[in-house]
């Protein structure tokens, strides 16, 4: 039967070969094959899901998904950074000895940091290895980065992004030097100049997006207006979405520090006293 080339092929294919990329270059081509799905939960990139798909013949498979709603916004190198993260815990769940289910353990840590990706809490140099949330930076020197650039100098693309994605402000993509040092990197994943001491205290790009399930986890642009009217200096980092307003003209609210939810007309100003903080639009 002939191939036809069809929007699902492109751009499950486009992910499928971006893992079989990584596999043979990162990991020896050891990884099984995976079933990769897209799912839109709310502030997750990335997960995977260790034997949840099953055939007749009782064959288990892995599932890595990925959020579509990031294409659109993030860098190539995000994505893929992303999706090694989780390669490592589908490593871990056949080479090795995971932990309680969302934990990220110190065999998990030492996986990543051999690749050049390092484990922190807070998404930059000095932050904790190992934690139930655990995010990572890239090593600019790293074999992560290395190959990240091979393939995206390859012509590594992703043809169909979501209209409505997550929106923020550009916030240089960072990689760091084995000291520490900041980088900033292009849109192919090479360094464009060393930055400031300073910039170090900015918050990581995927500091609010990856929590990393072990249940088992260029840019085009999308023309609406109004999302500069929504954008404040007051909160710069904070994460926009494009998608129309409901119909219903009401607008959730939300507290930043302890998530507490309220749903009232726009351009409402409310504050959370527990917190003391401003409650901030979202999506």
């Amino acid at each position: 039967m002939k191939e036809i080339n069809t929007p699902t092929s492109d751009t499950y294919n486009a992910i499928l070969h971006a893992y079989d990329f990584f596999n043979q270059a990162l990991f020896e081509n050891k990884l099984p094959k995976v079933i990769i799905t897209y799912s839109r939960q709310r502030r997750i990139m990335g997960y995977a899901s260790i034997g949840r798909w099953v055939n007749s013949k009782q064959d288990y498979v892995d599932e890595l998904s990925v959020n579509p709603e990031y294409f659109a916004k993030y860098p190539l190198i995000e994505i893929c950074q992303t999706l090694c993260h989780e390669m490592v815990h589908i490593w871990q769940a056949h080479f090795g000895k995971p932990s309680r289910r969302g934990y990220h353990n110190v065999q998990w840590s030492k996986k990543m940091e051999s690749l050049g990706l390092i484990p922190s809490s807070t998404g930059t140099p000095g932050g904790s290895k190992t934690g139930e949330v655990m995010l990572d930076y890239a090593l600019i020197d790293g074999h992560f980065m290395k190959h990240c650039q091979e393939l995206i100098a390859n012509g590594f693309m992703l043809p169909w992004v979501d209209r409505y994605p997550v929106y923020r402000l550009e916030i240089p993509v960072l990689a760091f030097t084995l000291s520490g040092t900041p980088i900033e990197l292009n849109k192919k994943g090479l360094p464009k100049k060393m930055l400031i001491a300073a910039r170090t205290a900015l918050p990581n790009q995927r500091e609010i997006l990856q929590n990393s399930f072990s249940e088992s986890i260029e840019t085009n642009e999308v023309n609406n207006p109004a999302i500069a009217s929504i954008i404040t200096e007051e909160d710069p980092y904070q994460m926009l979405t494009s998608k129309p307003v409901s119909k219903s003209g009401r607008r959730k609210y939300a507290c930043k520090s302890c998530n507490i939810l309220v749903w009232g007309k726009p351009g409402l100003k409310l504050g959370c006293l527990d917190c003391n903080l401003q409650l901030k639009v979202v999506d």
